[in-house]
């Protein structure tokens, strides 16, 4: 009769890209767990060495599966999981970066939770944090970027309630690096979205949790480790106009992928976060001038239908602009 080990056998992704100095070890953390069956890197047009580690790793251990993008070039994180998920073959896909590592036992909560509840569709985990050195540690907290010792949910949410508490906030969050999903999440889902440049593993955890059944493993210690370093895409240095951009293109993704996928509901808590950020983060790298500044959120939210239109048919845009415009006491 077959184990249950045998049974659970897991995909691990990792997408590589200038990560030449550390991608060994994030394979190797892979490979160290007794339920990896397989560790699928996708290089992703690197100017480092990082193929060439890559194809050392996969020719010490047959486990390790290597694969580059069909003209070599650089595609993002989004593209790059796309192909490795297409060419893993596990029932089981779990996510790692190529400069981060796993901890020993990553697997063993998850195997028992899979194994006692055949309904479950993905379970997600803390992750820690791993300073490199003092200058990765500055760039890290100048770009506004939180550090803490667990990056993990600080509140137990049932599966049926997680979309909602992860648009609204205030219950903790957590990294695709500490998530397992089946494969079929990705039917529900569809890939991660590749005109997403940052934020496409959010976005795919806030689809997975709008459509798939989730539950959390170990919150209160680490499975993963997410590595500080001066090459963090996250904390490179970015202007306000920017973030903001790319914090609107995000939510503005998402809410177009909402209304083919789900109900009217969660369309509106999309919309409310989207018209939430477009109102809160300066879209302008300088303040607007005299009497307009006191109606920067409202011209803000006001610039929103130039570039979707559709937005005019929703109320709640409206609610969102009345409640921005300035009061002027008498």
């Amino acid at each position: 009769m077959e184990s249950n080990q045998e049974k659970f056998r897991v995909s691990v992704i990792i997408p590589v890209f200038n990560a030449a100095s550390f991608v060994r070890q994030a394979v190797e953390s892979a490979l160290l767990q007794p339920q990896t069956a397989e560790v699928v890197l996708v290089e992703d047009g690197s100017v480092d060495n990082s193929w060439e580690v890559c194809q050392q790793l996969a020719a010490e251990n047959a486990k390790v599966h290597l694969y580059r993008h069909a003209d070599g070039k650089n595609h993002g994180s989004g593209a790059t999981r796309n192909v490795a998920v297409r060419q893993s073959t596990c029932e089981y896909i779990a996510f790692l970066d190529a400069d981060d590592f796993f901890l020993p036992g990553r697997f063993e909560r998850v195997e028992q939770m899979f194994a006692a509840d055949p309904q479950l569709e993905g379970v997600y985990e803390a992750i820690g944090t791993h300073i490199e050195d003092e200058n990765s540690l500055q760039r890290w907290k100048s770009s506004g970027m939180p550090l803490t010792d667990l990056h993990t949910m600080t509140k137990q949410v049932a599966p049926e309630e997680l979309f909602a508490a992860l648009v609204n906030g205030g219950s903790g969050n957590f990294s695709i690096i500490g998530v397992v999903v089946k494969r079929s999440v990705f039917e529900k889902t569809g890939p991660f979205d590749e005109g997403l440049r940052l934020h496409q593993d959010i976005a795919f955890i806030l689809k997975a949790a709008a459509v798939s059944r989730l539950a959390p493993g170990k919150l209160d210690e680490p499975v993963t480790m997410r590595r500080v370093h001066d090459h963090n895409r996250i904390s490179a240095p970015r202007s306000s106009q920017l973030v903001y951009k790319t914090r609107l293109i995000f939510w503005a993704t998402l809410w177009k992928w909402s209304q083919q996928h789900l109900d009217r509901e969660k369309q509106q808590l999309i919309l409310q976060a989207l018209l939430k950020e477009a109102a809160r983060r300066p879209r302008f790298n300088r303040p607007l001038p005299g009497f307009l500044s006191g109606f920067r959120k409202s011209v803000q939210l006001l610039l929103l239908p130039f570039e979707y239109p559709c937005m005019l048919k929703e109320s709640a845009f409206w609610r969102a602009f009345a409640s921005a415009l300035p009061t002027f006491k008498t």
